[in-house]
């Protein structure tokens, strides 16, 4: 095999493996954030029916304090509304700079694509070193490609 031939094939094996390695990235990073967002609709789900009980019992403790349902009702549904109304205040604070960070944690965090690539460059670029010390050595000992001598 000519030596431009060993080099093609070395660049079909790199190809190769940055593609698998980016998939397994891919995979990985997809995994988490859907293991995130299925986690968040679970707990949205579950969080709905316990405010849902909760405010009925609270709808029926008050009603004994004030002696009527309908007061009752809306003191619970004011307290919520006021609720919902801090978290939208808040959301910044309390929504999205914990969110920016668990996404960008898993997105970003570990060397970039280009530090891999300087790394592996440093890689093969000790690999092309040895390859033209092997080529001179064997030039020097008079050898033909083949590898016999002649």
């Amino acid at each position: 095999m000519s030596a431009s031939g060993k080099v093609g094939d070395d660049l079909k094996g790199l190809a190769y493996r940055l593609e698998r390695y980016l998939r397994l990235e891919a995979t990985e990073h997809l995994t988490v954030v859907t293991t995130y967002v299925v986690l968040a609709a679970v707990t949205f789900a579950l969080a709905t029916s316990a405010i849902f009980f909760l405010s009925t019992g609270l709808v029926k403790s008050i009603t004994m304090l004030t002696g009527s349902e309908m007061v009752s009702y809306y003191i619970v549904g004011g307290v919520l509304v006021f609720i919902i109304l801090i978290f939208f205040l808040f959301r910044k604070r309390l929504i999205e700079s914990p969110l920016v960070k668990l996404f960008s944690e898993q997105l970003l965090e570990g060397p970039t694509l280009t530090e891999q690539m300087a790394t592996r460059q440093s890689r093969k670029q000790r690999d092309e070193e040895l390859r033209r010390l092997a080529e001179s050595l064997a030039k020097e000992l008079d050898y033909d490609e083949e590898g016999g001598g002649r």
